[in-house]
């Protein structure tokens, strides 16, 4: 188990890394949004293509790269109060069953989102924005990476799962950390 916390510690510095990325896209649409709205006002004027912008570029970077993070952090529903009421063989079981069914439903999701992505990348997607065309496809590499991260996420449960005798649906368990305060 020590080699999997590693392995996961080493995953958590991506998923990090997707945080960092989202945020600073947060602040980036933040002043963005901001400082149009301060030209629009003040002068009258406007950033040229201001709202495409933020839509095609800064919102997916604000979603999808914490993706990961959001899913492992357990602020997600996780049918957590069905589960206390059950037994610890019944919770494995239906933990295994439920790690099954979304690691198939995310393979779907990446296979689908990597054909879209390969798709506008052969096709050059772009989108028009105060008359000039903006290059699109880059942005939908983004999708399936994220939710790949969400699958190995659920690896980590799923083998935490076998080696441990207490079911979970978390790779490290936040609350066995408090115990010790």
């Amino acid at each position: 188990m020590e080699g999997i916390l590693k392995a996961y510690k080493v995953f958590g510095y991506l998923k990090g890394l997707g945080v960092w990325i989202s945020g600073i896209s947060v602040l980036a649409m933040m002043f963005f949004i901001s400082y149009d709205v301060f030209v629009r006002n003040v002068f009258s004027g406007s950033i040229r293509g201001g709202f495409e912008i933020v839509q095609n570029y800064l919102m997916p970077l604000v979603v999808f790269p914490s993706l990961a993070y959001v899913y492992s952090s357990s602020v997600l529903p996780k049918m957590d109060l069905i589960m206390a009421r059950l037994g610890e063989k019944v919770q494995k079981g239906l933990i295994y069953f439920m790690l099954l069914i979304e690691i198939f439903i995310l393979v779907l999701i990446v296979q689908f989102s990597w054909d879209f992505a390969m798709n506008g990348m052969e096709r050059k997607t772009a989108f028009p924005a105060a008359g000039t065309m903006y290059t699109l496809y880059p942005l939908f590499f983004i999708i399936p990476i994220a939710f790949t991260m969400i699958i190995i996420e659920n690896i980590f449960i799923f083998i935490r799962n076998i080696k441990e005798k207490k079911p979970t649906l978390l790779v490290i368990d936040k609350s066995e950390e408090l115990e010790g305060f």
